[in-house]
């Protein structure tokens, strides 16, 4: 017979399963939650034990794909427990986000930066937009569980440093984690961009639900967030998923990080605006393109078209080494559509392994590009239950 003592640990410990899972994964169905390795009936019991202390509560669900039947009744985080905040130090940008327990964007916004502007004024800046996002929202920095803070290009991950290949050039050899907790004073997690996206499509977009995916995101590099068996992976040293310096083409032009051929060189938006220079004797911006390729411009779709072509090729050796079961592309060339996706997915379906089996859908992402690393970001703090734990009386 088990102690008194023991059962209360036991109990204890389901109830912190179920909740991880549901940081995890979002509002689930009891049947669902009983895939985590609980019988039905503990979950019935714990569930009813975290309504009673106010942590979960009943939601309804989407209908089926039919729109018939009952929209199913699942259980989900109260949207009270606390807030997580995004936050993406872009090129020419920062953008914040506010998302709380029950994975819903609260509020989002953004303020221009220089892309030279130091690391110090950038981050006074961020504070600034995030305390301000807190006073519309009602809500204290005593109220927000943790930041999480993206940045383009790789985290080492043994040294914290952001390495040469960002393409934020006052941030090279910066540890934007020591610089952020100082000037933030709140619980930080720190990632690639890319890596963040990923999380941010499979909490709420096209990937949910998956275990195995791969993130293509488009900025002014080209960089991938990989979900492995449900889990990000960054690599040993960080630097896993830098897409855009993968070699396409060995006598290509010089990259920024020293190598040939690069894709970023072929593929990424100042390559694709700089190819149209001359002959559109103007200096258009990546949305310029993509509105004039779907009005039909040819020039226009044919560099889109291009570009897709070699995203493609990087995209099949990514795949022969990882078979992710679905491949989304978002970021500043989404918005191209299939002017893009058509050719990248004939570029891949060349030179991907098969295998005997059909190669994984490659689809735009359901998020915003405005928006997707700094929820990905806040996803990062809601997911981590360790790090970043929920008030032990909500």
């Amino acid at each position: 017979m088990s102690s008194p003592d023991s059962s209360s640990s036991q109990r204890r410990a389901n109830r912190a399963r179920v909740v991880r899972a549901l940081r995890e994964r979002g509002a689930q169905s009891r049947r669902a939650l009983a895939e985590i390795g609980l019988s039905r009936s503990t979950v019935t019991s714990v569930v009813e034990e975290l309504i009673d202390a106010g942590t979960v509560t009943e939601v309804v669900g989407r209908r089926d794909a039919r729109g018939t039947g009952r929209p199913p009744t699942l259980v989900g985080l109260k949207g009270t427990l606390g807030v997580a905040v995004g936050v993406e130090v872009a090129n020419g940008v920062v953008r914040a986000a506010v998302c709380n327990t029950a994975q819903e964007l609260l509020l989002h916004d953004s303020v221009p930066m220089d892309d030279h502007t130091p690391p110090e004024a950038t981050l006074k800046t961020v504070s600034a937009l995030v305390g301000h996002m807190l006073d519309r929202a009602g809500l204290a920095r005593v109220d927000v569980l943790g930041v999480g803070l993206a940045m383009p290009g790789p985290i080492q991950r043994r040294s914290g440093l952001n390495g040469r290949a960002t393409t934020l050039k006052p941030w090279v050899n910066v540890n934007p984690h020591a610089a952020a907790a100082e000037a933030l004073q709140m619980p930080l997690v720190v990632g690639n961009d890319a890596n963040f996206a990923a999380l941010a499509e499979i909490t709420w977009g096209a990937a949910r639900g998956l275990r195995d995916v791969a993130y293509v995101y488009t900025a002014s590099g080209i960089g991938a967030g990989f979900i492995l068996d449900g889990a990000l992976y960054a690599g040993a040293n960080g630097t896993a998923g830098e897409l855009g310096h993968t070699t396409i083409d060995e006598n290509g032009l010089v990259c920024e990080c020293g190598g040939r051929g690069c894709l970023n060189t072929l593929a990424n938006a100042d390559s694709i605006c700089q190819k149209l220079w001359r002959s559109h004797h103007d200096r258009l911006s990546i949305s310029d393109v993509i509105k004039l390729a779907q009005t039909g411009d040819v020039g226009c779709r044919r560099v889109i078209a291009d570009a897709g072509r070699h995203i493609g090729l990087a995209t099949a050796n990514m795949y022969n080494l990882l078979d992710p079961e679905l491949i989304v592309l978002g970021g500043n060339l989404a918005p191209a559509g299939e002017i893009l996706l058509g050719p990248l997915r004939e570029s891949m379906a060349r030179r991907a392994i098969h295998a005997g089996e059909v190669l994984p859908p490659v689809v735009i992402g359901e998020l915003d590009e405005h928006v997707v690393v700094v929820q990905g970001a806040a996803a990062a703090v809601l997911r981590d239950a360790d790090r970043f734990p929920l008030p032990t009386n909500p």
